[in-house]
């Protein structure tokens, strides 16, 4: 009769050794016990906060998709009221000629009357009429002392509607004086509102910049009596 014998029955038991140490079992066995950090039982702030921005990143609401931003800024502003009927057909002031003087400036002082800062000008002429051409004749440059320094105009010129044009006097060119000036003459056959007249001054030395400009003044003018009839029919309905 054959007897079998089992040996003993191992049984792990709790060691205090630090992780990855060798533990003994009964029957002289040996094997290595690795030893894993427990998963956290709570999440913290910063992973909710994580999980929770990644949860309203995944796709817009149907309400914002409804949304849709205005096409500028401009469309974003409230409507003005409409204009009252009395303010509507007003009539426009017409000229059929202009003798203008327009300011100039071909240097400037800086600090004292010893130091001064040349200036290149530009004279600026715009037609302001959609419809009507006007004739340009004359353009006279003075300086100072009020003595005639040159003419830009040979020959009268047209100045088609909406048209523009202009005249430079270089930097180098200081014969003008701080007291420079145009004269300009223009007229139409038909009457036309004022064109736009002004000059420009400019100058970038080494790192100062300066830039200008200055307004034409009405010496002589023709002016027309606006219509007013259709006006006060307007007014009348």
């Amino acid at each position: 009769m054959t007897t079998s014998i089992r040996p003993p029955r191992a049984s792990l038991k709790r060691s205090s050794a630090p992780a990855g140490a060798l533990e003994e079992f009964p029957g002289r066995q040996e094997v290595l016990l690795m030893r894993f950090p427990s998963p956290p039982r709570r999440l913290t702030l910063p992973l909710v906060l994580v999980l929770v921005g990644a949860l309203c990143a995944c796709g817009p609401s149907d309400r914002d998709a409804n949304i849709e931003p205005p096409a500028s800024h401009l469309d974003s502003l409230p409507t003005a009221p409409s204009s009252s009927p009395s303010n509507r057909g007003a009539p426009t002031t017409r000229v059929r000629s202009q003798t203008l003087y327009v300011p100039a400036y071909s240097h400037i002082y800086v600090r004292d009357a010893q130091r001064s800062m040349n200036l290149a000008t530009t004279l600026s002429i715009r037609n302001t009429s959609p419809d009507r051409p006007l004739v340009l004749s004359t353009i006279d440059y003075y300086d100072s002392s009020g003595e005639y320094v040159r003419a830009y105009l040979d020959t009268p010129r047209t100045l088609k509607p909406l048209a523009s044009t202009y005249v430079v006097v270089d930097t180098d060119d200081i014969r003008g004086g701080v007291g420079a000036n145009f004269i300009v003459r223009w007229h139409a056959k038909q009457p036309v509102a004022p064109p736009v007249v002004e000059t420009l001054m400019i100058t970038g030395a080494n790192t100062q910049g300066i830039s200008f400009r200055s307004a034409a003044r009405v010496l002589r003018e023709e002016r027309i009596p606006a219509d007013t009839s259709r006006h006060r029919s307007d007014a009348d309905l």
